[in-house]
């Protein structure tokens, strides 16, 4: 039978290793149940902020930045994110200050390359070695090819989708109802409703009669899911994993008016530099 400790404390107990390991274990158990409410199985997460500077892309999966390519540096704003070090233990961290990290290589952001964060643990000693009862936690920010954006220790922040200038951001974070890329997906939804209203009977739904012979009722279909999905990016916090559900669910609903379905796929890219986001695709694309 498991079981775990819990600190009690009583006048005259003794305070043991396992009384003080049970204090030491509260954060790593809270974060990583808060993290695990918030996306199952998943090891890291931003919490805000973390962003590399640079403009927002018009093309490319939600999130993509374009670097500024006279820069000698990524410039990586201030944030925090749930951390996993490669023991399993689950850190917070905090970046308070602009962090400028050195490309990889002379090409700048043309390289091809994975802006990942790790948090690097570390016993205290005093001088003299005397070790006390804390450790010493930091982030270590850096390039590394992009397959290793895997390791369950890696939170990616910035991957090359291989145009030679974008950089997908949106792998594992959470974006609040007044982040920017929230604001871009929304009036990316603006200007597809008006390609439902606009759009002529055709497609496969259409040929099949699937909801009938009113092409009214399919561009109704169609523009309520987009309205539906635009509620929900609008009413409450939304993790990476949330957004992919929901644009995936608003793919399948959009194939009723199938030329808005198309378009939407061109916002999301090609597979190669889509990221998370490639679940929005259809098999075989």
């Amino acid at each position: 039978m498991s079981f775990f400790h819990r600190f009690r404390p009583k006048e005259g107990a003794v305070l043991d290793q396992d009384s003080l390991q049970a204090i030491a274990d509260i954060p790593h158990r809270m974060l990583s149940v808060y993290l695990d409410s918030l996306a199952p199985s998943t090891p890291n997460m931003v919490l805000q902020g973390l962003d590399i500077a640079g403009g927002w892309s018009s093309g490319g999966p939600p999130g993509t930045k374009c670097p500024d390519p006279q820069s000698p540096c990524a410039v990586l704003e201030p944030g925090s994110a749930i951390v996993q070090n490669q023991k399993g233990e689950t850190v917070l961290i905090e970046i308070k200050e602009r962090q400028y990290i050195e490309w990889p290589t002379s090409n700048g952001p043309k390289v091809y390359a994975a802006l990942v964060l790790t948090p690097e643990i570390e016993s205290v000693q005093l001088a003299g070695g005397v070790v006390v009862a804390r450790d010493k936690i930091r982030a270590k920010i850096g390039f590394v090819d992009v397959p290793l954006i895997s390791k369950p220790d890696y939170l990616p922040l910035a991957v090359a989708i291989g145009n030679q200038k974008d950089w997908a951001t949106d792998f594992r974070r959470i974006y609040h109802p007044s982040h920017d890329v929230i604001n871009i997906l929304l009036k990316r939804f603006e200007d597809l409703e008006r390609s439902v209203w606009k759009a002529e009977p055709q497609g496969n739904a259409w040929g099949n009669e699937v909801l009938g012979k009113n092409w009214f009722r399919y561009q109704t279909v169609a523009a309520s899911a987009l309205q539906s999905t635009r509620a929900m990016l609008m009413t409450y916090p939304t993790t990476t994993m949330d957004r992919v559900a929901m644009l995936k669910t608003l793919r399948q609903q959009l194939e009723v008016v199938q030329e808005v379905s198309s378009e939407l796929l061109q916002l999301i890219g090609s597979r190669d530099g889509a990221g998370p986001y490639a679940d929005v695709l259809p098999k075989g694309d």
